[in-house]
């Protein structure tokens, strides 16, 4: 790096403004070796902190950078530490202010190409999506794949399925918004996030099928229709040991599988009251119903028959 960079680089740290062709000039003759150092990490943060509304080209090379730097130039190479997290997350959190969308997006462009990072990293980046989601007041289509996203960076964590947190950032994050005109993928992610942590709460081993109740199955592919993913599995419902991990007591987890059983012969189309009011007590819902809590409701009538009659008669 030059000198007259460096020195550029230095009068933003002290003076916190630069125009957005200096900056641009500054992080194109830094990357031209990469980042080297924390100093230079640190005085790119306070850059973007300058030009949050900069074009695409700052952004980008923004996160291409620090992306390089934290997974090239400090080890472990492809891996994000717990010490490297938390300068991260200090970075990010320095001026006090919510992450931005550039943040965000650096947050979810480190843990897609990382080998491996905190689980908090990407809890992190989940509840600032939800954060900013809440804030615009609705979840637009933009939004609605950042959550995605992130929920697949859970994967890459080793949380095979939605965890209870995420599912309850996602409760929090559709309680804010329910009445707002979302995009309708809000509410098939929703769906099918929730459903996933509760069917793989609701198994008795769900590491023995984890290509498919693997988060990645339910939340990747959006073509296809509901009732594909859990198929072959959908009928062992009412066996083995499914519901024993909701309940201290097998005479119930036992009434319960013979509960989703009966449920599963009925009308496809039907989900009685008594399900649907265990779901929104269960589940901490109010009286109304919310499109993407309804969606929830159909996904997993279609998905696994039966299912919820299980859920209620085991708690």
């Amino acid at each position: 790096m030059g000198q007259e960079t460096k020195a550029m680089m230095a009068s933003v740290e002290k003076l916190g403004e630069v125009s957005e062709a200096e900056a641009l000039r500054i992080v194109n003759e830094t990357y031209k070796d990469g980042i080297v150092s924390r100093g230079e990490a640190e005085a790119l943060f306070r850059m973007n902190d300058v030009l949050k509304n900069a074009d695409v080209e700052w952004a980008n090379r923004f996160q291409e950078a620090l992306k390089d730097f934290l997974l090239t130039r400090e080890a472990p190479e492809g891996w994000v530490t717990d010490e490297e997290a938390d300068w991260l997350l200090a970075e990010i959190k320095v001026d006090g202010d919510k992450p931005g969308l550039d943040e965000i997006d650096l947050l979810l462009t480190v843990l897609r190409h990382a080998s491996g990072a905190p689980e908090k990293l990407a809890l992190f980046t989940l509840e600032a999506i939800s954060d900013r989601i809440i804030a615009d007041g609705l979840a637009n289509l933009n939004m609605v794949e950042r959550m995605r996203h992130a929920l697949f960076a859970g994967a890459g964590q080793g949380g095979l399925w939605v965890t209870q947190h995420e599912a309850a950032i996602l409760f929090k994050t559709n309680d804010a918004i329910c009445d707002a005109r979302n995009a309708e993928t809000w509410n098939d992610l929703f769906a099918r996030a929730v459903g996933n942590h509760l069917m793989a709460r609701a198994h008795p081993e769900p590491q023995s099928v984890d290509d498919a109740l693997a988060r990645e199955a339910w939340l990747k592919d959006t073509s296809f229709q509901p009732g594909r993913i859990f198929a072959g599995i959908g009928a062992s419902i009412a066996s083995g040991s499914w519901f024993s991990h909701l309940t201290n007591s097998e005479k119930k987890a036992s009434k319960a599988r013979q509960a989703a059983a009966d449920a599963a012969l009925r009308e496809a189309e039907h989900v009685d009251e008594a399900e649907t009011s265990w779901l929104q007590e269960r589940l901490g819902w109010d009286d109304k119903i919310s499109p993407a809590e309804r969606a929830l409701i159909e996904f997993l009538k279609k998905e696994a028959p039966g299912f919820t009659a299980g859920l209620v008669e085991a708690a």
